[in-house]
């Protein structure tokens, strides 16, 4: 028992050490499949406040990314516009030191245009519906800070580990982006006259005090042309082709500051500044079955999105020591080349199966139930490359990584005349595996909203408060301890529906 417990613990860290690092080596990794791969629900105030369980509702732009089926419930021609306005915010542990910061933007959340052809007079199929709506399915807006107190590691204790083996003059052009740097801003030093291996400037448990930033901006966004059609308004079918594009910024700044005046090295900064632009399509198809009048039930699928991705990424390592050298120097600086890649992911399936009780025209109940395998996800070599990398090593660690995820939505709805009110909440597991040390608490969503429509005009409002944690390493996992975030949003958005 002991044996296989060892065994497991040891292949867990070597797949950390190997993949989770992006101080320690810029690579594409899980990270990259995974950040597209996780779509939190754009929608509109009308959805939002019933937490996204609109998938067998319909006849609105949120559906568009649950089931095109329910655009086919229009019965006119509509315009929409959802202007949204969000609160980020991020607490971290690390340590025992709490730190915390936030980001707020306005953004556009959902736009659509709906145009709605009544079928012949007699024809079984009553009539379809065809457009382009445009949803924002991720935010990446995000400021991020970790502080942590008498740490007993430095990120220089890994470098000097990545450099080992490599002679001193050909450490720049094995390792750009970090243990070259590092070596040449004195960080790291050889331990012999051979130069194959190195220890950092830094005495062995030298307490440091660390701060950990990561800013980051951008968002995923579907744009997408959809039909619909009503059959005998009883079956409602669907289908839509997406236009994926990912925008992500993030610039990741860690610096360690010795707390013993003794120590002739005052403090080092890692910085990396990383930009991932893409894009790609999807197919999404579904069908709302009318049971009864106060009955519905859908379901929908969502192919892969097939994108293609862009890396650009860029690094600095910057000392600053207390001794001046023989130059009268104190600081040193060392930047790395510009690095391009481009590669593409392939996101996993996913299953949307939706009900609906409508209590005439009182109200409603909804629910939304999405399963999605995030094992499934995949990198693959970009088309572009001639001599493409296949990723395999990679893909093996997304699949024993990541986990499948059944997620639930469920909403209400009720009417006072022209006036709507609605209620909502809904659970997302973490996708890590229970394993990984990275592996954080369910997102949580409550929601609310408030509408007034008539049959010409709607005006509404959703709003919604969001909860997870995650957990992650700032470098190697055998020498720091992990950092605990706690991220929570407040979002708000107002949609004006037009029909003529």
């Amino acid at each position: 028992m002991g044996t296989l417990l060892s065994s497991t613990v040891l292949r867990i860290g070597s797949t950390l050490v190997v993949t989770c690092l992006r101080l320690a080596a810029l690579a594409q990794n899980e990270d990259d499949a995974l950040r597209s791969s996780t779509n939190t629900l754009g929608g509109t105030a009308r959805s939002i406040g019933v937490a996204n369980a609109f998938g067998a509702l319909g006849a609105d732009g949120a559906v568009i990314s649950m089931n095109p089926a329910g655009l086919g419930l229009f019965r006119t021609s509509e315009i929409s516009l959802t202007p949204g306005f969000e609160v980020n915010g991020v607490k971290s542990l690390y340590y025992g030191t709490s730190a915390s910061d936030t980001r707020s933007r306005f953004y556009i959340g959902n736009m659509l245009l709906a145009i709605n052809s009544p079928s012949q007079s007699g024809s079984n199929w009553r009539s379809s519906t065809f457009g382009v709506a445009y949803d924002r399915t991720a935010t990446h807006h995000w400021a991020r800070q970790a502080i942590g107190d008498r740490v007993g590691s430095s990120i220089l204790d890994d470098l000097a580990s990545q450099a080992a083996g490599i002679l001193p003059d050909s450490l720049y052009n094995a390792l750009p982006f970090t243990s070259g740097l590092a070596y040449d801003t004195y960080g790291i030093n050889p331990n012999d006259t051979l130069g194959t291996s190195y220890s950092a400037a830094l005495p062995d448990g030298a307490d440091v005090r660390q701060i950990h930033t990561i800013d980051s901006r951008g968002a995923n966004n579907t744009t997408s042309f959809f039909y619909s059609a009503n059959w005998m308004d009883q079956v409602y079918i669907g289908l839509s082709l997406g236009l994926v594009g990912h925008r992500y910024t993030r610039t990741t700044t860690h610096t360690e500051t010795t707390i013993d005046e003794a120590i002739d090295l005052k403090d080092v900064t890692y910085k990396e500044d990383l930009t991932t632009t893409g894009n790609g399509i999807d197919v999404k198809a579904g069908v709302i079955w009318r049971m009864s009048d106060r009955f519905r039930t859908g379901v929908a699928f969502h192919s892969p999105q097939w994108t293609q991705l862009n890396d650009e990424y860029v690094t600095l390592v910057s000392t600053n020591f207390r001794t001046a050298d023989d130059q009268g120097r104190t600081s040193y600086s060392s930047t790395s080349p510009e690095g391009v890649f481009n590669y593409r992911v392939q996101t996993p399936w996913r299953t949307v199966l939706s009900a609906a009780y409508i209590a005439g025209g009182h109200g409603l109940v909804s629910v939304d139930y999405e399963y999605v395998d995030y094992g499934n996800a995949r990198l693959k070599p970009s088309d572009k490359l001639v001599d493409p990398y296949d990723f395999a090593a990679e893909n093996d660690v997304i699949k024993d990584r990541f986990r499948a995820v059944h997620s639930v939505r469920v909403g209400t709805e009720w009417r006072n005349g022209n006036w709507y009110f609605r209620a909502g909440w809904g659970f997302v597991p973490d996708p890590y595996e229970k394993s990984d040390p990275r592996h954080g608490q369910a997102q949580r969503t409550y929601a609310g909203g408030v509408g007034y429509r008539t049959d010409h005009l709607g005006i509404d409002l959703g709003m919604n408060y969001v909860q997870s944690s995650t957990n992650y390493y700032q470098y190697d996992p055998a020498l720091v301890a992990t950092t605990n975030e706690v991220r929570s949003t407040v979002r708000s958005l107002v949609t004006v529906s037009l029909r003529p």
